[in-house]
């Protein structure tokens, strides 16, 4: 038996004993409505929501997409820790706010606020199908990234073909199994596998070249390049920084799996901990850690044995350790990934079976025909990003951030400003959601003039002067009380 077999044992090994544990815990929570399935009753502890928020925003991407992101663009990709600053602050002011009120009106979704605070179904249904459509398109890269490390650290013992229906196979039985409640605890163990796993390779990327310092000057003296913007590949301009930092964090905050968090959450102590963890878990993970491995590869490794850039790790961990520890960095790298599949399968199925498809039939079916319905739904999204994953594009990372991560951005201006303001209205929202302004036929006598518009790449701007009607307002209020 060669090593890449023994090491593709270890893996199902390690896949088999999460099976084990969820549906042990499975059992002893079992899912009987569509809240226990999708949100685990919302009583998710401090203990346990932190590490499941981990859970939910790491996958492959920091194991394979992210190390190549150091290695073909440099430092300026670090703009993405930059930005996670914002992420905590949302969790903080506007998750423990859409928890109180989802709890007490019954919100499942997004898309149950919209339709709640504008009192537009369609907003409801073009929020649901922004949302999934941008989750597949992250689905569908999980699946690419823990096909590709099953087979690279197999030495190709499986085929990629076989490790994407590997991959399909125990995530639905993670997801049918436990939901929700059950997926919480498999989420917490492997948000520490996970970060034990990155630092140990950053570890092995680092020793070979003597430690930090030697390792910033080689990269001074083979490609200086990649220590400043734009970048090795100029691709980090002005603009693209300044997207990055200012736009990405409403995208990643209104990915599903992860605002859904926060209606998930037992209370605020366990809210305010998850937004903790986010900025302490990613300064980690691509502050130092993906970093290090990313810029290690021009030192460590030839062109030719990289090949594409998010080979990286795993070519490291081949070259410069042995093959049982290269199975161990790779089982986090798919306990990374298989934690965001589980999250995205539940939201993905909640959104299309509660928003789309129980639109107007919402309690005229019973909890037990709800639940075969989501049950069936998760199969078909898991069956169909299975095949989105069969020949991906070579510029997926790109994709999912300039396209998912902007796409699902343009549903903030209607939440943030539909929260804190009552002059918000139904066409203003349906305006910034579609960036069209002809999308609503009231909206040139009802829209306050709230905009997100996409020229090229997302930007924000407000056209029109409803911050000095509301000063006025005040001001005049303030005068007629004396």
């Amino acid at each position: 038996m060669s090593t890449g077999q023994i090491s593709l044992g270890i893996i199902i090994f390690y896949l088999v004993a999460m099976l084990v544990i969820t549906v042990w815990n499975g059992h002893k929570k079992k899912q009987k409505s569509a809240e226990g399935f999708f949100l685990a009753n919302r009583g998710v502890s401090s203990v346990l929501l932190p590490l499941t928020m981990i859970a939910a925003m790491q996958s492959t991407f920091a194991f394979l997409g992210a190390p190549g992101m150091y290695y073909t663009h440099g430092i300026p990709y670090i703009v993405m820790v930059l930005s996670q600053v914002w992420v905590a602050l949302m969790v903080v002011y506007f998750g423990n706010k859409i928890r109180i009120l989802a709890k007490e009106k019954g919100y499942m979704s997004l898309g149950d606020y919209l339709q709640d605070r504008y009192k537009s179904k369609y907003l409801k249904v073009l929020a649901s199908c922004i949302s999934v459509l941008m989750t597949m398109v992250f689905l569908s890269m999980q699946y690419v990234g823990n096909a590709r490390a099953m087979s690279i650290v197999s030495g190709n013992a499986i085929s990629y073909t076989a490790a994407i229906i590997v991959s399909i196979l125990f995530s639905l039985m993670y997801v049918l199994i436990g939901g929700a409640g059950g997926v919480v605890l498999l989420d917490a163990i492997q948000a520490v596998i996970l970060m034990v796993g990155i630092v140990l390779a950053a570890w092995i990327a680092i020793a070979p070249v003597g430690g930090i310092k030697e390792l910033f000057t080689g990269i001074i003296a083979q490609a200086p390049e990649l220590l400043s913007r734009p970048g090795a590949q100029g691709l980090y301009t002005d603009k693209y920084w300044v997207m990055q930092f200012l736009v990405l964090p409403f995208g990643i905050w209104f990915c599903p799996h992860i605002w859904s968090k926060s209606l998930m959450a037992k209370d605020e102590d366990a809210i305010a901990k998850s937004a903790i963890s986010i900025p302490v878990s990613q300064i980690l993970i691509y502050g130092f850690a993906t970093l290090f491995i990313g810029l290690a590869g021009h030192l460590l490794a030839t062109p030719e044995q990289v090949g594409a850039a998010d080979n990286i790790l795993p070519v490291l961990m081949l070259l410069h350790s042995n093959w049982f520890v290269a199975a161990l960095v790779m089982a986090a790298a798919i306990a990374a990934g298989i934690s965001t599949i589980n999250a995205m399968l539940l939201v993905s199925s909640q959104i299309v079976s509660q928003d789309l498809v129980l639109l107007n039939k919402k309690g005229k079916i019973s909890d037990k025909q709800n639940m075969l319905l989501s049950r069936s739904i998760v199969l078909a999204i898991a069956v169909v990003c299975g095949i989105m994953a069969l020949d991906p594009p070579e510029t997926l990372v790109q994709i999912v951030q300039d396209v998912a991560y902007t796409g699902l951005a343009q549903l903030a201006p209607a939440f943030l400003l539909g929260l804190y303001w009552k002059g918000c209205t139904r066409a203003g929202a349906a305006f910034g959601m579609n960036c069209d302004p002809f999308c609503n036929k009231d909206l040139k006598s009802k829209s306050n003039g709230m905009a997100w518009i996409y020229v090229g790449i997302l930007y924000q701007y407000f056209t029109d002067d409803h911050y000095f009607v509301r000063y006025k307002t005040k001001n005049r209020r303030g005068i007629e009380n004396g």
